[in-house]
């Protein structure tokens, strides 16, 4: 069976100081870089965002062919994500645009006014736990 996900370390492509590694969660399925992490000084960090869609760029223009090969290059095939590539993932989830727009066009949904009559935004939003 043929798990979605690798993951794997590697050494940083530039020299630093202090000296940073990398670790990376690829979804096979969709060639994505989906989260990331950097070792500096003894302690894992996680990726902004930027920084995750760069790898994406190093590895689409690089390193191609870890998307059918990540043993290749050191990652292990997985079938769930490892906890610590979503803790800087937002939660609870955020509602969908569309869902968000149906709210706000529901003449039933309490609108608050500031003291010149301008909406407040934005109105208090319930996850739903089951997405």
């Amino acid at each position: 069976m043929m798990h979605r996900y690798a993951v794997g370390e590697w050494d940083s492509l530039w020299s630093s100081d202090p000296y940073m590694k990398h670790r990376f969660v690829l979804d096979l399925e969709s060639r994505t870089v989906i989260a990331g992490e950097d070792r500096i000084r003894r302690r894992w960090w996680s990726m902004r965002l930027e920084d995750v869609a760069y790898m994406q760029q190093i590895q689409n223009e690089t390193f191609d062919s870890i998307w059918d090969e990540p043993e290749e290059f050191g990652f292990v095939r997985q079938a769930e994500i490892p906890a610590w590539a979503t803790k800087a993932w937002p939660w609870p989830p955020l509602p969908e645009v569309e869902d968000v727009e149906n709210m706000l066009d529901n003449p039933d949904v309490p609108l608050q006014r500031d003291d010149l009559g301008r909406l407040v935004f934005p109105p208090r939003f319930v996850a739903d736990g089951r997405k």
